[in-house]
């Protein structure tokens, strides 16, 4: 108790010192909690708004070298023009998902990069084929705001509700349901073309440049655009073509050849070639869209279980033997998402950069004030304090003055964020609109945040005394009584 009073009144003693250093870090402290608040709404809000609305829990799609997200691959040069491979097996898939207990609703999708037209206006899309009956219970957050969600499995397309604004403005006039869009693609060497029919508007809680362009169509649609053809799988040359090519030697393949009699007449005739390529089954077998092609499989996971779904799925894949990867929904999302999280990050290390600077502040606050209090320490120390009593009494001060102030800079950022929350922040710029979610920014205040600045400035405070304490320790009574 004498080391806190003795404390309080040293502080006291150095009013406008105290008063200086106690609003520097109450500013600060304020600042990091707003600036925290809005990153944890922020981050809150598109983890709502990704998981029930565009990825699920966690996703499922087939193994590959390339990272693939939703919207396509993760690098950026080829991202349009490189499709997302179909999951093997997808039957195996559907049996091993469902006897996960853990999963509480499961849907596939196709997924793909394509360019739609629509009206004369024309613009890059990424454009999912949708299961209709199963795809808005994972992606429940879907607002239909035109339209029958059934047509879905019939050619019907959805447009993004901003994305239709923009067409509507362009072509000037509605669109109207049941007017033609074009997609097309780039696939497998070939551009390839489909019709679908415009048949309703949604729109995601959240907006963000990628959501806005999101596009929904009939499952067979995509499949055909996406060249998720029966022969697709068929192109790779069967192992033992390999081996005949490897073992094939050009000079025997006229080893055992005859002269010909061309006295004959020859047998390659117009009727002979119709009649050979008159058979097209074949063919057709080959190009005809797999209707249990898919690139994702979006996965919901029971209450409570979303943090841990995504290994358990990974785990029961690879019980399985599946050739297929499970993946959170962050990586399902892709750069729309990991933007967010990247800037946090930075967030947070340049959090540490202003703790590193509060703590040299006031550690040279403290050494300051024990070189102006040498003749006090020696002659506490000649009256027979102990080291660990002029320890204890720096500590106290160092803590007392950065937990009042922090408290304070707290109560300051939690009423500013609350107030910030009812007025909202008008964001207009393209890139934070993208980046935060949407054009207004409401922080909200969270017990996590106030525990987790409590824990900064405690740190803070510890990590102060650690200099100054061991000057003091140096101080000579005699030499420090003798000066005073």
């Amino acid at each position: 108790m004498l080391i806190l009073k003795l404390a309080v009144r040293n502080l006291l003693r150095h009013p406008r010192k105290t008063f200086l250093l106690g609003t520097l870090i109450a500013v600060g402290m304020a600042a990091l909690f707003v600036a925290n608040a809005v990153f944890d709404s922020t981050n809150s809000g598109l983890e709502s708004s990704f998981i029930r609305s565009l990825t699920g829990d966690a996703a499922i799609s087939a193994r590959s070298e390339t990272a693939f997200s939703l919207f396509g691959s993760e690098v950026p040069i080829v991202s349009e023009y490189e499709s997302i491979p179909p999951i093997p097996g997808f039957a195996e898939l559907v049996a091993t998902v469902q006897n996960v207990g853990e999963v509480d609703a499961w849907t596939p999708v196709v997924s793909g990069v394509a360019q739609m037209r629509v009206g004369g206006y024309a613009v890059n899309v990424p454009v999912f084929g949708v299961d209709p009956a199963s795809y808005f219970a994972v992606c429940s957050d879907i607002v239909i705001e035109r339209g029958d969600v059934s047509t879905l499995a019939s050619g019907g397309v959805f447009i993004n509700a901003v994305l239709a604004a923009t067409v509507e403005a362009t072509i000037g006039r509605p669109l109207a349901l049941g007017e033609d869009i074009v997609f097309g693609m780039y696939s497998g060497g070939s551009f390839r073309l489909k019709k679908g029919t415009f048949s309703g508007v949604h729109r995601y809680v959240s907006s963000t440049e990628s959501l806005d362009r999101v596009v929904l169509a009939d499952a067979t649609l995509v499949r055909s655009i996406a060249n998720y053809t029966l022969g697709f799988a068929s192109r790779d040359a069967p192992s033992y073509a390999l081996e005949a090519q490897e073992s094939f030697d050009l000079d025997d393949l006229f080893s055992d050849a005859a002269d010909v009699d061309t006295s004959s007449g020859s047998g390659l005739t117009l009727e002979a070639v119709e009649a050979s390529m008159a058979d097209t089954s074949e063919r057709d077998a080959l190009v005809m869209t797999d209707a249990a092609a898919w690139s994702f499989v979006l996965v919901r996971a029971k209450e409570g279980l979303k943090d841990s779904i995504s290994g358990l799925l990974a785990k029961a894949l690879d019980d399985a033997g599946l050739d297929c990867r499970a993946m959170g929904w962050r990586s399902a999302a892709g750069t729309s998402a990991q933007a967010l999280f990247a800037v946090q990050a930075a967030f947070y290390v340049g959090l540490g950069f202003v703790a590193l600077g509060a703590v040299l502040v006031i550690m040279n606050a403290l050494v300051i004030s024990v070189l102006e209090r040498s003749a006090e320490i020696g002659t506490m120390r000649g009256l027979g304090a102990g080291s660990s009593f002029i320890r204890s009494l720096f500590i106290a001060e160092s803590m007392l003055l950065t937990m009042s102030a922090a408290l304070v800079g707290i109560l300051a950022g939690a009423l500013l964020s609350a107030w910030l929350y009812d007025t909202g922040v008008a964001v207009t710029n393209p890139l934070l609109v993208s980046l935060f979610g949407g054009t207004m920014l409401r922080p909200v205040p969270t017990l996590r945040s106030v525990l987790m600045h409590l824990v900064l400035a405690a740190v803070v405070g510890a990590s102060a005394w650690i200099y100054p304490v061991s000057l003091a320790m140096k101080v000579q009574p005699v030499a420090a009584m003798n000066a005073g």
